[in-house]
């Protein structure tokens, strides 16, 4: 329990800082083996990395990054958050380094405040963690995000009864296909 102990303690309090051969990267998903696919912005690293990563004429570029053993069990990457990835030195052919810090909500929020964020991710974050300003809550883009969401339209006011508050309950189990049993019921009679 110590090693999970200090290490999730340690992601907790870290300040992060990104770097030219550690830069701020997006997560795509996870690719299996504790690798996970990651869109880098050419920009935001050194012209070295760009070259030996073949992403010179390119403004984004993915490569796959390896969560370290310390990290594995104790953290979890998410598709779409944020980590630095530290791409010094490639581990393999297809490996372009190793994620050094898998950035929390909090985290973000301090590089922004200190201004170490970059611009090009501005919008994806908003997207990411529904922090938008020009979203509002219970809009058509807030819907559209969890297909298993129910959505329930409250065209009622608060001063008429509640009579149809039974049509609001759900009815079985929504993962279930739905037999209709008044079309067999029609043929027999």
């Amino acid at each position: 329990m110590g090693r999970g102990k200090y290490t999730t303690q340690e992601a907790l309090e870290a300040q992060p800082e990104p770097t030219a051969t550690c830069p701020i990267v997006r997560v795509l998903g996870p690719r299996g083996q504790n690798l996970h696919e990651v869109a880098v912005a050419s920009s935001l690293v050194s012209p070295e990395i760009n070259a030996r990563l073949n992403a010179d004429a390119q403004p984004w570029f993915t490569t796959l990054a390896q969560l370290p053993p310390r990290f594995r069990s104790v953290l979890w990457v998410r598709r779409g958050s944020y980590v630095l990835a530290d791409l010094s030195d490639q581990l393999t052919d297809k490996i372009g380094g190793e994620i050094a810090m898998v950035l929390l909500a909090a985290q973000v929020k301090r590089l922004k405040q200190a201004g170490q964020w970059p611009s090009l991710y501005a919008d994806k974050w908003a997207e990411i963690s529904g922090h938008s300003s020009h979203a509002q809550p219970g809009s058509e883009s807030d819907d559209q995000g969890n297909p298993n969401r129910r959505v329930v339209n409250d065209e009622s006011s608060g001063s008429e009864p509640d009579s149809d508050s039974d049509d609001m309950l759900p009815r079985g189990n929504p993962n279930r296909r739905v037999i209709d049993d008044e079309s067999s019921d029609a043929s027999s009679d």
